[in-house]
């Protein structure tokens, strides 16, 4: 089966059994017809695409898909504009969960090192969820297909959305944000308790609070890829996640300094040591995550590089 690439003349009950004997080897097999005697075979493959101009009824209605234009070029569209939109899809859900995962440890830090309560309000968890999360998770979304998109092998549709290691990505990164952000409310709360602090002693929550919001600015902008370094991008692409990153972080910016928004949040005004502090921690978020993808680029790029000889010349 796997040696023939063509079968002619082929009987309505043949092509059943070729998508069936190809299943069994675990291909993921698309068939294409138009008669009534294809609608087994249609019925029968992981995608049946009936022909939308020519195809009959019978067929259309065992089909998965119907082709309108009757053209096979449209199915490798269709397919790369698949890949991309399920691609997005995980881009979108793992930047949400990943930085969940790190508020929700941060939060549950505070208390156990009783620092006296939790650093966030519901408020602050709101604005979070829905500004800082949300808006850079959208800009996500309108990310455009990765250049080797219909190179890959096609993945198994019966697959969890967390394979293929993003489970394992949402909870390592969440650890990593929370660990960044635990360090700053330690070292933040130490700072303003000092005997040398003339400030309110509950600006060490802003600081948290600030700290895990531009963090996951950087997080956003490394979810555009899981193999290419952020300069290794062309901007271009998708300029909705810079616009998404600059708004966003001159919003929280406001929220710190226009008395209204800092009242109504229940913040204090930093000072510029104290949010380039914010900054700092933030930008190691950005800095570990690139830092893994550097790490993948050096492994594969070792694995592909081919074996010396074991000849010599004279």
């Amino acid at each position: 089966m796997s040696h023939v690439n063509v079968y002619a003349r082929v009987a309505p009950e043949h092509k059943l059994r070729i998508v069936q004997a190809l299943q069994k080897q675990g291909e993921f097999v698309a068939m294409t017809g138009d008669g009534v005697n294809d609608a087994p075979a249609l019925k029968q493959a992981d995608i049946g695409i009936a022909m939308g101009i020519t195809g009959t009824d019978v067929s259309k209605e065992a089909s998965d898909m119907v082709l309108l234009d009757d053209n096979f070029a449209t199915i490798v569209a269709a397919t790369e504009e698949g890949r991309a939109v399920y691609d997005n899809i995980r881009r979108f859900i793992k930047y949400i969960l990943g930085s969940n995962i790190g508020e929700v440890l941060t939060i549950a830090a505070a208390p156990l090192m009783g620092l006296g309560g939790v650093p966030l309000s519901p408020l602050q968890i709101l604005w979070m969820n829905l500004v800082t999360d949300g808006v850079p998770a959208l800009a996500l979304a309108m990310e455009p297909a990765e250049p080797n998109i219909m190179q890959r092998p096609p993945q198994n549709p019966r697959e969890s959305i967390f394979a293929r290691g993003l489970g394992a990505y949402m909870v390592r990164i969440g650890i990593v944000l929370a660990i960044l952000a635990i360090a700053l409310m330690g070292w933040a709360y130490r700072y303003t308790h000092g005997s040398s602090y003339t400030g309110d002693p509950n600006t060490w929550k802003t600081m948290v609070f600030t700290t895990l919001c531009l963090a996951q600015m950087g997080h956003a902008l490394a979810a555009r890829s899981t193999s290419r370094l952020t300069y290794q991008l062309d901007p271009r692409t998708n300029p909705y996640i810079w616009g998404a990153v600059l708004l966003t972080t001159g919003l929280q910016v406001l929220l710190l300094y226009v008395p209204p928004l800092q009242n109504f949040f229940g913040l204090h005004g930093l000072s510029g040591p104290e949010l380039g502090i914010c900054f700092g921690f933030s930008a190691l978020m950005f800095i570990w995550l690139e830092a893994e993808k550097g790490l993948y680029q050096w492994r594969v790029g070792r694995l592909s590089r081919p074996l010396p000889s074991t000849y010599t010349t004279s």
